[in-house]
């Protein structure tokens, strides 16, 4: 009886783990995409040109990011001015950045196993995914900052730069990352289908 008990609870644990990590990497991939989109109609549709790197007052830092970046803030993108976009892009960060927090603690231990064992050769590109996941929200992060503090556009436009280089990188990994784990939504939903006709 206790045994029947216990089995009984495990199965209920697993469940819970089971839709606790579906609900996760559907948010995860949900806010990455989001956050993909909203990136690259920021950095391709509202560009009007080269930076303007040699216009006066550059090097005194005076010249506002968006006039660095020739970008027409008066523009409409799928019905949302770059503004829009902007508010978007920066809430997509913030709601990644704390699932990807969660995702993290709620794998720790398989991140702990990797490095004590060695093993990041055998997961190297879940450990690129996450160093240039990291690297992608403190190069994004920090421009925010600047332009909340007042900093100068210069210094907010150059890590925006840095920003948007390594992000096209990281876009690719996810990609592939989302490619290699579709599998696992589709038996994972079957699974939880088959549960609750249950």
């Amino acid at each position: 009886m206790v045994l029947i008990q216990y089995q009984m609870e495990q199965n209920r644990k697993n469940k819970k783990h089971t839709f606790n990590n579906f609900i996760i990497n559907n948010l995860l991939l949900v806010t990455g995409l989001a956050m993909m989109l909203s990136g690259l109609v920021m950095q391709i549709g509202f560009h009007m040109g080269g930076h303007q790197m040699d216009a006066p007052g550059f090097q005194t830092q005076t010249i506002p990011y968006e006039q660095l970046r020739a970008i027409d803030i008066t523009k409409i993108v799928c019905g949302f001015n770059y503004s829009d976009w902007s508010t978007i892009h920066k809430v997509a960060i913030v709601l990644l950045t704390l699932l990807m927090i969660y995702h993290t603690y709620v794998h720790w231990k398989w991140y702990k196993g990797v490095i004590t064992k060695h093993l990041i050769g055998r997961n190297r590109q879940v450990i690129i995914l996450s160093v240039l996941f990291i690297l992608v929200a403190v190069t994004g992060l920090i421009p925010w900052f600047i332009d909340l503090t007042g900093g100068p556009g210069t210094l907010r436009m150059h890590f925006i730069e840095i920003h948007d280089k390594i992000t096209l990188i990281l876009i690719v990994l996810l990609i592939l990352h989302i490619i290699k784990r579709l599998k696992w939504f589709g038996s994972t939903f079957e699974k939880m289908s088959g549960l609750d006709a249950k």
